[in-house]
């Protein structure tokens, strides 16, 4: 067996294991949208999409990132430290923002393209911090590859978000998809919880691993906001059934595709690791041959949703719902896209290559929001999204040619 292909096929088995918990995942979220689409108005969808950006970038802002060095710790002693403190970080850090958010005036709100949030954005906040309590336990157990621990978390945070979200909604509970949403990842953080990490070196461990929060972080946090961004400036720019409408297009084209590329990440970033310090070759190998299983993988539903998007949505969701149809289908060649790249994102940091990530940061704080801006000139958020498709793509074309050639024969 060469050192290609142990890892390869290592990589191949344990995403496979990912991969089927997440399609049940995936199949229970959409199971219950067909309902939620007749329970729930696009502006109520609008409203979850909003949620869901400041749990996402609340998550990121807590953790600085140091949940990535928990696979990359030398020993177990130091992996606890950093577990511990990436969940010192997600309490208290949770706790303070969620007071801030609390206090933040009507006015602040609306400059944040918030205010559709109103009272539940304290909530959506402490829905971020348990989020980055739970990217923390999944990175351990990543180390520990203890990938049927990840599996079951994952089923866990999408079933009980679908029965919660499906009973608050059939009951007329206000912001029942919110609740949902929140209850889900309570669960999930529960089950993940049973390791607490260990006090006993966590600033040792904090000094050693500070590239993660001085050039990491920030282009995360860059990452995470510009992709969240056009949720809110949907609302802001556009009008709020207009963004649920796009709420739902990125639920149903978006979120499985990052959902997957997320998984094979988690493997691919453990395996690539091991393999770049010992054979520049194999870890080209790996790299190049993940590229073409996720190009393989997305051809299909990318062509449907091409062809067919808005009479797939009409059919599944409701006549009122075909538009998501439409604007799936500007997404789906930039999601393609990004199937393909996403996966192999964490090569990056294993070759040293962190400076780049704040420089692809910044660009994309440029061209998304400017992309969508252009779009709401036009009076078309399917224009503004063509664009967003058309940049991003490029940048995904220039952040891998980085890889190819730091991994090039000398």
């Amino acid at each position: 067996m060469t050192a290609a292909s142990a890892p390869t096929r290592g990589f191949a088995r344990d995403t496979l294991s990912l991969a089927a918990g997440l399609g049940g995942a995936q199949a229970l979220g959409w199971a219950v949208l067909p309902l939620w689409s007749r329970l729930f108005s696009p502006g109520e969808f609008a409203v979850w999409g909003l949620w869901l950006s400041v749990v996402a970038v609340v998550s990121t802002v807590l953790l600085l990132r140091y949940d990535t060095c928990i696979v990359i710790s030398r020993d177990d002693a130091e992996a606890r430290a950093v577990l511990r403190l990436c969940l010192r970080l997600a309490l208290w850090g949770g706790i303070a923002l969620a007071l801030l958010a609390w206090a933040l005036p009507e006015a602040a709100l609306q400059a944040l393209g918030l205010s559709a949030l109103a009272a539940w954005l304290p909530l959506a906040v402490l829905g971020g911090a348990v989020a980055a309590a739970t990217a923390a336990w999944l990175a351990w157990a990543n180390r520990q590859r203890a990938y049927a621990r990840v599996t079951a978390a994952r089923l866990v945070l999408a079933g009980v978000a679908a029965a919660a979200g499906s009973v608050f909604g059939l009951w007329g509970v206000a912001g029942g998809l919110l609740l949902g949403q929140l209850a889900g990842g309570v669960a999930a953080a529960l089950l993940l919880a049973r390791e607490r990490g260990s006090a006993e070196g966590v600033a040792a461990a904090a000094r050693r691993h500070v590239q993660a929060p001085r050039y990491l972080w920030p282009s995360a946090l860059l990452d995470t906001v510009t992709q969240q961004l056009p949720r809110a400036l949907a609302v802001a720019w556009f009008s709020v059934p207009v963004a649920g409408q796009f709420s739902l297009a990125w639920r149903v084209a978006a979120i499985p595709v990052l959902t997957l590329a997320g998984a094979a990440g988690t493997v691919f970033y453990e395996r690539f690791a091991n393999v770049a310090s010992g054979d520049r070759a194999a870890a080209r190998t790996l790299l190049l041959r993940t590229w073409r299983a996720f190009a393989l993988i997305g051809v299909l539903p990318t062509a449907l949703l091409l062809l067919w998007g808005e009479p797939l949505f009409a059919a599944l969701f409701g006549d009122r719902w075909a538009p998501a149809g439409a604007l799936a289908a500007v997404l789906m060649p930039m999601l393609w896209a990004m199937l393909v790249s996403s996966p192999t994102s964490g090569a990056l940091i294993v070759l040293g290559l962190q400076k780049w990530s704040l420089v692809f940061g910044i660009a994309m704080l440029l061209y998304r929001p400017v992309a969508l801006w252009w779009g709401a000139q036009q009076g078309s958020l399917a224009m503004g999204l063509a664009l967003w498709a058309a940049a991003e793509i490029v940048a995904i074309v220039l952040y891998n040619r980085l890889l190819l050639r730091a991994l090039r024969p000398a």
